[in-house]
């Protein structure tokens, strides 16, 4: 079986005619109560009811400029981003390596940069097309994880296959100067597939589209890599890729049909090792494959930052939109974050962000053998940590074919999930001021998936739809980790439909970008518009809020009665609602006790009767208590000190919480006396 939208991938561009309305200054458009909104001259452009570029390369040079947060394009004109005066000026849209005298072609300009030399384009460019035809280095060398059998042994030089363009230093292409921007796009398609660059080094980019690249799994006989990596599509990076004012759009890739530890497709758009991405739109990227993860970005988060934990893993004022992984192995339609790798652990950190209607689905081309996964239709969580700050993650979905694997679901998280596993852990999701809503898990709502999770921490003013919980870690005494889920905190609020938080009649849609995720072949979704129980809830001033953390020594010995306690407490907080006999079928629990692993409790044999307690109490309370069973407010009721054979030790943390200073268009928060949810402020 065929899946015959594949053979459709390269046309995500659709053809309209010329440009107009461009007055330099921003069109204004006024909003259903009246007010005014400014938004950024060019962006005006991709909106519906105006006119694009008249074919579909052409089109692609039009995304360069998408501007989001009213910083790039629309004011980015050769006065205030004069070109540096030592920088490589292309000055002709033709892909030639040795091109006549007086002429400089991108491909050349990058083959005479020093790594770290500015290449411009020559205003006569503005709005052009560079496309690429010639493939550059048909074996592209970045390093990539290794395998000791199926123990992950490191990062190493491997062979990334074929690229149009290849670099082994800092690369540095700005095309700010340009109202309209720059295209780079592959045009070889399903004949001659190649991605749209690769560096192994550092990449700046200003104000251009990458599109068209399609990187594949290619059978070679060199060493132990028995074909070439498919990652990145649009653009792969070993070391930081920083994108401002850039369009990722159209670019695919198609990975190993069989089984293996490493041949999967990753980053459909983006492959990278650091990622800072700044009023960017990646959107109608693909992956398919055997295992494919990433559809839209698949960010590995500074796997080679020996401090421990990095930070150079960050989005503001980006869309994430109509991005789609196929797959039996399938993870992150929009966006996948490895964070740090498995040695190093990293912050996705998310601002001002709009991730929606991406997709995670079963590859229909591949016999359903052996176990399949399908997880996290918007983003999903291979490790490291994950921040969103006014973000909003809606309409993504996940599908597949639902199965139990050792005990755990093999499907989670319409909108947000994260990795499962006895020994395979995550560490914390920071979550404030953002609309997570209308995600989709087979057709039922499910808007955030736990998974493995440490810590799910809550900062307020949240709009949650269906929360699933049920496979955070239990509680760790140890490290002071008895409350997992810091949820919820002051102004959340969950079991919301996304018909009570957004409008739906008020999406704004490329006008050329077309989708590849859940409304495949339409225009991708840019952002949507607060509505209801979203507006006006943000207070001005700062605020705080508490998370408990909780811990007991005395536990690992036979005379830990700390259980006992657990399910007293529990009936004196909750007697009104579950009874003050809850949990007396359970029996003494006294000698049921966490044994300390450091790194392999979960699969600890003496755990299992610890876990299972916690597993069971879930379930026997259900719903009855709201999504996070028992959270801080359950937590805070302990005090510290003795408490039976065991001694209690609570400490609280506090954190001053602002609301942001601007929305993913660059307009001030907030419009009025309270700041909306979300990533727009209306």
């Amino acid at each position: 079986m065929v899946d015959t939208r594949w053979t459709e991938y390269p046309h995500m561009f659709r053809q309209d005619s010329s440009i107009s309305g461009a007055d330099g200054q921003g069109a204004a458009a006024e909003s259903t109560d009246g007010r005014h909104v400014r938004f950024p001259r060019f962006l005006t452009q991709l909106l519906p009811g105006n006119r694009g570029l008249s074919t579909i390369v052409l089109l692609a040079a039009m995304l360069g400029c998408i501007v989001l947060a009213g910083s790039g394009c629309g004011s980015a004109g050769s006065a205030n981003n004069p070109p540096p005066n030592n920088a490589i000026v292309v000055n002709s849209l033709t892909d030639t390596a040795q091109p006549p005298a007086g002429t400089m072609t991108l491909r050349a300009a990058l083959d005479q940069a020093t790594s770290g030399k500015t290449i411009t384009f020559d205003s006569a460019l503005d709005g052009g097309t560079i496309a690429l035809s010639i493939v550059g280095e048909s074996h592209s060398v970045l390093k990539g994880e290794v395998y000791s059998g199926m123990t992950f042994d490191g990062y190493a030089d491997r062979d990334y296959g074929k690229s149009a363009l290849y670099a082994q230093k800092d690369v540095v292409l700005d095309a700010s100067s340009l109202p309209h921007g720059i295209t780079i796009a592959w045009t070889g398609g399903d004949a001659n597939p190649a991605r749209v660059l690769a560096v192994y080094g550092n990449l700046t980019l200003k104000n251009i589209t990458v599109a068209g690249g399609f990187s594949n799994a290619e059978a070679i006989s060199t060493g132990s890599q028995p074909y070439t990596l498919a990652r990145g599509g649009g653009l792969a990076v070993w070391g930081t890729a920083t994108l401002e004012d850039c369009t990722v759009a159209g670019n695919r890739i198609a990975g190993d049909i069989n089984g293996s530890r490493d041949r999967g497709a990753y980053g459909g758009g983006i492959y990278a090792n650091g990622l800072l991405l700044t009023n960017c739109v990646v959107s109608g990227n693909s992956a398919i494959g055997y295992g494919a993860a990433g559809g839209g970005i698949y960010s590995v988060g500074g796997a080679d930052n020996t401090g421990g934990r990095g930070n150079n893993v960050s989005l503001t004022g980006c869309t994430i939109s109509g991005n789609r992984v196929t797959a039996q192995h399938a993870y992150g339609g929009g966006l996948f974050t490895l964070a740090g790798g498995p040695n190093n652990l990293a912050t996705l950190q998310m601002t001002n962000c709009t991730v929606a209607r991406n997709l995670v689905e079963d590859n229909p081309a591949l016999p359903e053998v052996g176990q399949y996964y399908y997880r996290g239709g918007g983003i999903y969580m291979g490790g490291g940590s994950l921040s969103l700050t006014s973000c909003t993650v809606a309409e993504n979905e996940v599908t597949g074919n639902l199965a139990i694997f050792s005990g755990k679901p093999n499907m989670g998280g319409g909108g947000v999930a994260a990795t499962i596993g006895n020994a395979h852990v995550v560490e914390d999701v920071n979550v404030w001021h953002s609309i997570v809503a209308g995600n989709k898990l087979s057709g039922a709502a499910q808007d955030w998936y736990s998974g493995s999770l440490l810590h799910f921490y809550s900062y307020g003013y949240n709009r949650m739809g269906a929360l699933d919980f049920s496979q955070i870690l239990v509680p760790v005494p140890a490290w002071t980790d008895l409350s997992r889920k810091h949820y919820p905190k002051t102004g959340d609020q969950d079991g919301v439909t996304i018909s009570q938080v957004l409008s739906l009649s008020d999406i704004q849609y490329s006008s050329s970008v077309i989708s590849a995720g859940t409304d495949f072949g339409q225009p991708a979704v840019l952002w949507y518009m607060p509505s209801g129980a979203a507006l006006d809830q943000i207070p001005n001033a700062s605020y705080s809020v508490t998370s408990v953390l909780a811990g007991y020594t005395g536990y690992g010995v036979s005379s830990d009665d700390f259980l006992n306690h657990v399910l007293e407490q529990i009936r004196t907080d909750y007697a009104s609602i579950l009874g003050s006999d809850f949990g007396s079928d359970i029996g003494d629990m006294s000698g049921v006790t966490w044994y300390e692993s450091p790194v392999t409790w979960p699969t600890d044999p003496a755990n299992v009767p610890w876990i299972t307690f916690w597993r069971n109490l879930d379930t026997e309370i259900g719903n009855q208590l709201g999504a996070a069973t028992l959270g801080d407010d359950f937590w805070g009721t302990f005090t510290s000190g003795n408490m039976g054979n065991v001694t209690m030790t609570m400490r609280p943390t506090t954190r001053t919480i602002q609301l942001t200073g601007s929305d993913q268009r660059g307009q001030s928060r907030p419009n009025g006396g309270m700041g909306d949810i979300g990533a727009i402020e209306k």
